[in-house]
């Protein structure tokens, strides 16, 4: 995350988070998301590392299963936007939670303008 835009705002969310001032819910999905994407870009230490912490629940945030009900919902988001997989999986997610959607995804962002989902729009640095 620290070569990400972006990455002080999360920084500053996941240290709310330690201090219990917030919650931070994640899908399943989208750790694996991390962990894949650390090992395509050649990252395959840190992906090891990164799990293992995941594990051993280093991070302040909640992994949360993908259900069989998150599953046919993630996949109804889908199926209505124009979002990735995973990112219906978050969707899916915050629906269900009342929580908000940390991102500057583009489609998300358009999804959640429409009113469906509460959205935390990472600022630009």
């Amino acid at each position: 995350m620290q070569e990400e835009p972006g990455s002080p705002y999360i920084n500053h969310l996941l240290e709310e988070a330690e201090k219990e001032a917030i919650k931070i819910h994640i899908s399943a999905i989208n750790v694996g998301e991390i962990f894949y994407r650390l090992l395509k870009n050649g990252k395959s230490k840190v992906a090891a590392s990164f799990l293992s912490d995941v594990k051993r629940k280093v991070f302040p945030w909640q992994v949360v299963p993908a259900t069989n009900a998150r599953v046919w919902e993630a996949a109804k988001l889908k199926g209505e936007y124009r979002v990735s997989y995973a990112d219906a999986f978050a969707m899916a997610l915050a629906g269900e939670t009342g929580g908000e959607i940390v991102t500057r995804d583009p489609e998300i962002i358009a999804v959640c303008s429409g009113g469906l989902f509460l959205l935390d729009q990472i600022p630009l640095e």
